[in-house]
């Protein structure tokens, strides 16, 4: 069995990586791609990421191909509604299309029997995936789909038969998954780079730190995440009319957060 992981080194890929090489016995390739929607500083903090965790896991768990590659379309940045029927909130999908023909590409490069895209209940919040899986054609290449935060490794379904509010209800966030990792590889795949997202990786850590102290787990802050994000269990629950990337204000952050300068927690 051959297993393609598109990877950024970011935890959800790390995790989906460490999953696939520990808990299976399948050839595992792996495949670097740059966003070229992101910046320079960005990316490099990426690709050193991505090859001290796979120095990390191969020396730690066991071997696997490791590529860096270029996603074959270029990026054009395009913006449709954050989900099917809202009118405020909007997704870039342009920067999903270069990766998902990378991904189809990758797998018959590999002859992978199937792929482990990076979606977890974050991903939720938006129709990326619904969008990109039926545009890009990847369900129709033969390989079975897996997705990094589906609680155990099996393939999704596919067309008809794929409902992504049923699965987003029993996904697991990045911070289960981070404390799922061992400490040293939790070290590793942390994004520092918090310029590029206004503050918002900074915030998250830091409300999170917040439930660590109060004796809550990373589950418990991912849930609480969702529900005031109205993503996962709770996406039935956003307003159309109004609802922005994860119920984000007009100011651009996550009311549910604590941002530098904040005074009072949560």
């Amino acid at each position: 069995m051959k297993i393609l992981i598109p990877f950024s080194g970011g935890i959800n890929s790390t995790y989906s990586l460490y999953r696939w090489l520990t808990e299976t016995n399948a050839d595992i390739f792996v495949r670097y791609g740059v966003d070229r929607f992101e910046n320079d500083d960005f990316n490099a903090e990426e690709l050193e990421r991505v090859q001290n965790i796979s120095h990390f896991l191969k020396k730690e768990c066991r071997n696997f191909n490791l590529e860096m590659s270029e996603f074959p379309k270029e990026y054009v940045e395009e913006r449709i509604p954050i989900r099917p029927g809202f009118t405020k909130g909007m997704y870039n999908i342009g920067s999903l299309r270069p990766r998902y023909d990378g991904y189809i590409n990758w797998c018959f490069e590999t002859g992978a029997d199937g792929v482990s895209i990076g979606i977890c209940l974050e991903n939720t919040a938006t129709q990326g995936y619904e969008v990109s899986r039926l545009e890009s054609g990847i369900e129709n290449i033969g390989v079975d789909i897996y997705l990094g935060g589906v609680r155990e490794l099996v393939p999704v379904s596919t067309g008809d038969d794929f409902n992504y509010d049923e699965v987003a209800k029993h996904m697991v966030g990045r911070f289960e998954q981070y404390e799922f990792l061992p400490k040293e590889l939790r070290d590793l795949c942390i994004r520092y780079n918090s310029e590029s997202r206004n503050g918002r990786e900074v915030a998250y850590w830091r409300t999170y730190q917040k439930f660590i102290s109060e004796g809550k787990t990373g589950r418990d802050f991912d849930l609480y995440c969702a529900k005031h994000g109205s993503y996962g269990h709770w996406r039935h629950e956003a307003d159309p009319e109004t609802y922005m990337y994860r119920g984000r204000s007009e100011d651009g952050k996550l009311t549910y957060l604590i941002y530098m300068g904040d005074k009072c927690g949560k």
